[in-house]
């Protein structure tokens, strides 16, 4: 489909073997220069800080708790893209104190313009669906950080509300949560963009009259929040997957593929310095 936007709106990135010491003298720095005050976690990572301007958003955390004693420790961040520039001062010291700059996960948007009411969403892995004031999701919100989650929201209304932007047309995101197993070093994230069509099917609804009449009622059904996609049966819902291909099926995997090293561009060039396009087996032997 034309017309749709791939970006990545939060980054979790970790830093690996950073010393006490340069935490230390830096977490100082840092929550002195914002006003904020670093606190103590008994779960998850130990140290925290969180700085939220309103506008710039970043979360640093260091040492797990349960790690072994040592002077030398991973230091995670969360942050939107958009405030890398903005941190980038701070962010840059980190690197340079830094073994490895490791790929945590990250929130893939799609945005997508149509009505929310004309995009159906459906997952092909067994996630339930949740409805909450308009929104979809898919997982509990306790599944927030696992590869996979995934709400659907209407961007355009979203945006008026809060009085930051208006847009002409409709705009629909669609954001999923990509993780990856293995650890990934961050300048060669490029060569890993995310395969979203074995985790959701994704389609604009452009003519309900070619389903057939008990899976066109149960499409209608499932958009109007009747009727979840999970109590359906299995039969039926490899039914609205198979006829979905009538109306406008979005390829996620190949639109995130498209417009991946766009997207990720911004932060390999601040947290890691760099971005390579050579085969994993080149960049370990150069």
């Amino acid at each position: 489909m034309n017309g749709v936007t791939v970006s990545i709106d939060r980054i979790v990135i970790d830093f690996t073997d950073v010393y006490w010491d340069f935490f230390n003298e830096f977490h100082k720095q840092i929550c002195h220069y914002y006003g904020v005050r670093m606190t103590v976690g008994e779960r998850g990572f130990q140290y925290r800080i969180r700085i939220n301007t309103g506008e710039q958003f970043l979360h640093i955390s260091y040492k797990l708790v349960f790690a072994p004693k040592t002077r030398k420790n991973t230091l995670r961040i969360e942050v939107y893209p958009k405030s890398l520039v903005y941190f980038r001062h701070w962010l840059e010291q980190i690197r340079e104190y830094a073994d490895q700059v490791l790929f945590v996960r990250c929130d893939v948007a799609f945005d997508i313009p149509v009505r929310i009411s004309d995009l159906f969403t459906m997952s092909t892995k067994g996630r339930k669906l949740r409805l909450f004031k308009g929104t979809r999701y898919y997982n509990g919100k306790h599944q927030r950080q696992e590869d996979g989650y995934c709400r659907v929201y209407d961007k355009k209304r979203q945006l008026l509300e809060t009085g930051r932007q208006k847009i002409r047309g409709e705009r629909t995101r669609m954001e999923i949560v990509y993780a990856s197993k293995e650890k990934i070093s961050l300048a060669t994230l490029v060569q890993y963009p995310p395969q979203f069509n074995s985790k959701y099917l994704c389609a604009v609804l452009t003519d309900l009259s070619k389903f057939s009449p008990k899976v066109g009622r149960l499409v209608k059904e499932i958009q109007q929040g009747e009727l979840l996609p999970q109590d359906t049966t299995p039969y039926y819902r490899k039914q609205i997957h198979e006829q979905m291909k009538t109306q406008e099926v979005i390829d996620l995997t190949v639109l995130a593929a498209e417009q991946w090293q766009e997207a990720i561009t911004l932060p390999c060039a601040i947290l890691s310095g760099k971005i390579s396009h050579l085969p994993v087996q080149e960049v370990h032997s150069s």
